[in-house]
């Protein structure tokens, strides 16, 4: 509406459109360097299952400037002192992200008519919850329910199932993430093995 009312832009055309690419994927596993710090979509902080960034790079956003002025003030900006960046980072919304990154996975390898025809069949309500705070629950009276109306879709439902056990695995996992980058080499060699689980049962290609 702007645009349309502004004289200098009278008879304008539009000759492109640009747009950007959006990291759908779990957040880097390490957003520092020395004297160097990466936040927002730079380092992955985006929910996979939406594409939302702004809550998470102005959560980042904040750990890295508090975290810089301690680095400053210590006259040392190695990535060892910069390292709480990524533990406050992956405590407070990094381990949520990557979580949720296994069903965005899981998505990647079924026909998205089967995916509508299970999404109908289950409670979304209970599925928000779960995706948004890591856990929900679900009644045996809904269960039942909702396994008479998934019938056509009971495979799929059953890897959904396995799915969410592996989430709940790569949670655990991410919620140990090292305080001393000296111990990550080790973490994210176990990660890595957890996520070949995750690509064996899904049937999905890897990403990355």
């Amino acid at each position: 509406r702007d645009l349309r009312d502004r004289p200098e832009f009278e008879d304008a055309t539009v000759e492109d459109k640009l747009g950007a690419a959006l990291p759908t994927r779990r957040p880097y596993d390490s957003a520092v360097a020395p004297g160097f710090m990466a936040a927002g979509d730079a380092a992955g902080h985006v929910n996979p299952t939406t594409g939302g960034g702004i809550g998470g790079a102005a959560r980042a956003g904040t750990y890295a400037g508090e975290q810089a002025v301690e680095a400053l003030d210590e006259g040392d900006v190695s990535e060892s002192q910069l390292w709480e960046y990524n533990t406050n980072v992956m405590d407070h919304f990094g381990a949520r992200f990557a979580t949720l990154d296994v069903y965005n996975i899981f998505t990647t390898a079924y026909d998205v008519d089967d995916l509508m025809g299970m999404l109908a069949a289950l409670p979304a309500e209970k599925i928000a919850e779960g995706l948004y705070s890591g856990e929900t629950d679900i009644g045996l009276w809904l269960k039942v329910k909702t396994a008479v109306k998934a019938m056509g879709h009971l495979g799929t439902v059953y890897d959904l199932y396995e799915t969410k056990k592996l989430a709940e695995r790569v949670l655990n996992h991410y919620e140990t993430y090292p305080d001393d980058p000296a111990a990550f080499d080790r973490w994210q060699d176990q990660r890595d093995t957890l996520m070949e689980e995750v690509y064996a049962t899904t049937g999905a290609d890897p990403k990355y």
